[in-house]
């Protein structure tokens, strides 16, 4: 008798996926929110030139949501990821301070263009790599373990920026520099080599219903109205209410909590009463916690809109997939989650450089954060609106 092979536990299949996400996404975008106040306080740069510089991910993460796919079927999934990961290590040694040759903004923004470029790549690469591999039965709970790689980098971030910008700002990205380079070896294997069937943009392309276009409305909109909380929270705590970087940085691991935890209460919420009901109500509340500052500043008011639009940031890629595959069938899926990333990433891109000039312009932060609920709450109503659609769908 054949002894049976032992499974490989869902947290050693997902560990790859997650290692890539913290590396792409916790040090290579969400790091620099905490560290704009850093650098700021450093005499550095001018607050409007760090916020410059998050926006700068914005427009790399555009383009590399746009050769994704290519570079995958030219060079195999495993390389391409193995290489993003790679180039968010490589563009933070070159970002720590004083480094690289003339440092300053023109040396910098290139390197945040490439972390930007990464972070697509692993994302929309990593998931499907993996999850290709795993039985249907199992791809929830590891699905979950991955995305939660968002928020565990977010807390990593949150806690080592604060602590080593006590000692100086190079100790900080030095930190970050050796955090991408432990992960780098949970990230190196366990990639298929071809890119999975799910990710090639092969099959029928979907008929654009008007639910499927509020659906891209609700989604170009959570793209632009998270922006606020995603590049100045944590300089609006620091230096807007002048409670310091280090109480700026546990607010943005509060924000990670809520994000390492969102994906699995939101999911368990689709369950519940479905996609388009869970999308609709997380985008209302997520444009309430956006505006709560405007209200009050009091801790309590901080605390809150931390944990929810933590929650919301990585919940509203999974929600809005799931409700385009029930608008749209499995088959014409794929082509039209391309095209909702597509259209997320330029109006996220294009939305980043806006506020930052805004911020430039006016240093009010009460502006962007009222200008962000507004659009969520105009997303909530897309939202709704895809949702009604889907419900009358089902009945046909």
């Amino acid at each position: 008798m054949t002894a049976p092979v032992p499974q490989i536990s869902a947290f050693r299949q997902a560990l790859p996926g997650m290692a890539a996400l913290i590396v792409g996404h916790g040090i290579g975008r969400f790091a620099f929110t905490p560290l704009i106040p850093a650098l700021v306080a450093a005499g550095l740069f001018t607050g409007p030139q760090a916020v410059w510089l998050g926006a700068a991910n914005l427009i790399g993460y555009f383009l590399g949501s746009l050769i994704a796919l290519r570079l995958a079927d030219r060079f195999g999934v495993g390389f391409v990821l193995r290489a993003s990961v790679g180039a968010v290590l490589l563009a933070t040694l070159a970002g720590i301070p004083n480094w690289g040759p003339d440092w300053g903004l023109i040396w910098l923004a290139p390197w945040r263009m490439l972390t930007g470029i990464s972070g697509a790549l692993i994302l929309i690469l990593g998931p499907s790599a993996l999850l290709s591999q795993v039985p249907v039965s199992r791809r929830g709970t590891i699905s979950g373990l991955v995305f939660c790689g968002i928020g565990i980098g977010i807390i990593l971030a949150g806690t080592v920026v604060p602590w080593l910008a006590r000692i100086d700002i190079v100790a900080a990205w030095l930190g970050l520099s050796a955090l991408a380079l432990l992960l780098w070896i949970p990230a190196w294997s366990g990639w298929p080599e071809k890119p999975p069937m799910a990710a090639l943009p092969s099959g029928p392309g979907p008929r654009w219903t008007l639910p499927l276009f509020a659906l891209a409305a609700a989604y170009a909109g959570d793209a632009m109205g998270f922006i606020p909380h995603t590049v100045f929270w944590v300089d609006y705590i620091a230096r807007g209410l002048g409670h310091g970087v280090a109480v700026g940085g546990y607010f943005w691991v509060l924000f990670g909590i809520g994000a390492a935890l969102g994906v699995l209460l939101l999911g368990r919420l689709a369950d519940k009463i479905g996609f388009g009901a869970a999308l609709t109500l997380m985008l209302g509340a997520k444009a309430l916690a956006i505006a709560l500052p405007l209200v009050s500043s009091s801790l309590p008011a901080l605390v809150i809109s931390s944990l929810i639009v933590g929650a919301a940031t990585p919940g509203a890629a999974m929600l809005t997939s799931g409700v385009a595959l029930e608008l749209v069938g499995a088959d014409a899926h794929r082509g039209a989650w391309r095209k909702l990333t597509l259209i997320f990433s330029s109006f996220q891109a294009v939305a980043g450089q806006a506020f930052a000039a805004l911020f430039a312009a006016t240093q009010a932060y009460e502006a962007i954060f009222a200008i962000g609920a507004g659009l969520l709450a105009l997303s909530t109503l897309a939202a709704g609106l895809a949702w009604r659609g889907q419900r009358l769908h089902k009945k046909n």
